[in-house]
């Protein structure tokens, strides 16, 4: 690099961490724990109430995901070949086992993008009340359909049953979208640790599945009363933030942020330009791009499919628990504890930095794929041993979660306070822009396996 990209350097470094200090002396949002912030006296949040239910959203925000693709025992087991066609011992997986993951990544992806599109664009005129209200009663309704069929005999209609579901996970994602965008609209005007809140709950949405299908199989529950049992969870936790969005506007602390306080009035006659912010996060949104789509190429349609090493063939460990404990539940782990260090941390500051940070991530693909993936016809199974994958989806599920916190709430730093509602949902939509390439990469990596 010649001295003046170095110097151009220095300055965006400056320029970075300048904004996001600045905009945090001239915030006059209270946290979870203040009472007065420039002297100006302001609602409390007593209890931390506001911070945990943000916490609560964040998990159902992300609940057709997370409770639809830890189902993979249910769905093997609904997508399995009746009567089989294979004479022999060996079971090999039908071509809907096979693909089935990687079509449920493409039915989320495709109808979260659009609708957060439309949620940006049009969103205004529907009330945000109203819009975050009806989203979690139509994603309710749908995983009441989708919890009925669990005891619907699908053998000889598994086609249409599939095609049921397609749809009914399409509905729940569009839905599930018009939350999450005015959702992270919400958080953005209080303080970081409120949008970090909604992240981290994101994350912790996925741990909570994971342990319930554990459970499930602990116990020998079969594939279909264990999947009734978390898609109840699920209603529960749809109905339950449900009921909690409703009461929030009973709240001093939340109604201040929302309707009065921390500048709204006198911002409210400015203009957002969103040419202006693009200007400014642009960085950061390419780098939630790259994050995203980087992590659904292989996770979870590659991942779903990587089996222990045969030298456990036959044990509980191979056949029962390995993918939820290792696929589901140390990614989330690993993603949850990203989330939460980054909220500690917040660091780097330096956009470049991140951006950076997150296309080197692009080495865990061909390195998940190259562990013992079934079926494969091409690549060599280079990472055989359980413990060289489970490494391996540690760091990748770390990174992915920290360099998510970490954009989340810098991008929303370095804008205005009247910019950062449209800030925050620019990224939302660049986020699902990345879950929509990374499905349709990982649709082509599993055939190339």
């Amino acid at each position: 690099m010649d001295a003046t990209g170095s110097i151009n350097s220095d300055i965006c470094v400056e320029n970075d961490e300048d904004l996001i200090e600045d905009s945090e002396e001239k915030e006059l949002v209270t946290d979870s724990c203040s009472t007065k912030v420039l002297n100006i006296e302001q609602p409390v949040d007593k209890y931390c109430i506001v911070y945990i239910l943000f916490y609560l959203f964040g998990v159902s925000s992300l609940v057709p995901w997370n409770f639809l693709i830890t189902a993979n025992d249910y769905w093997m087991y609904k997508f399995r070949d009746v009567p089989p066609n294979n004479l022999t011992m060996e079971v090999r997986k039908t071509q809907f086992q096979a693909e089935f993951t990687s079509y449920l990544n493409v039915a989320t992806a495709i109808p979260n993008l659009i609708f957060l599109i439309l949620n940006s664009l049009y969103g205004h005129l529907v009330s945000l009340k109203s819009r975050l209200q009806s989203s979690l009663i139509v994603v309710t309704i749908s995983f009441l359909v989708t919890t009925a069929l669990v005891q619907v005999n699908t053998d000889e209609w598994q086609n249409g049953f599939f095609i049921i579901t397609m749809v009914t996970v399409v509905i729940m994602t569009a839905a599930s979208a018009v939350f999450i965008g005015g959702l992270v609209g919400i958080a953005s005007r209080f303080s970081k640790e409120y949008m970090a809140a909604v992240v981290s709950g994101q994350s912790l949405g996925g741990i909570i599945a994971a342990v319930a299908q554990i459970i499930s199989l602990a116990f020998k529950i079969s594939p279909q009363h264990s999947a009734l049992i978390y898609f109840i969870i699920a209603d529960v936790l749809v109905i339950t933030s449900l009921i909690s969005y409703i009461s929030l506007y009973k709240i001093d602390f939340f109604t201040h942020h929302i309707l009065q306080g921390s500048g709204m009035v006198t911002n409210r006659h400015r203009e957002v330009s969103m040419v202006n912010i693009m200007k400014k996060i642009w960085v950061y949104a390419f780098s939630i791009f790259a994050i995203f789509a980087i992590s659904m190429a292989v996770y979870p349609a590659v991942t779903v499919l990587v089996e222990s090493h045969p030298a456990t063939k036959g044990t509980d460990w191979n056949n029962i628990f390995f993918v939820p404990v290792v696929n589901y539940l140390i990614f989330n782990c690993g993603d949850y504890s990203g989330r939460l260090v980054a909220g500690f941390l917040l660091r780097p500051l330096n956009q470049w930095v991140i951006a950076i940070a997150s296309i080197i991530r692009i080495i865990g693909v061909p390195m998940l794929m190259l562990c013992n993936a079934k079926p494969r016809k091409h690549l060599p199974v280079l990472f055989l041993w359980d413990y060289e994958y489970i490494m391996i989806m540690i760091v990748f599920a770390f990174t992915n979660g920290y360099l998510t916190n970490i954009v989340m709430i810098n991008s929303t730093r370095v804008v205005e306070f009247h910019e950062r509602e449209k800030a925050s949902s620019v990224i939302a939509t660049m986020l699902s822009v990345g879950l929509t390439v990374g499905a349709a990469v990982g649709l082509l990596l599993v055939r190339v396996l």
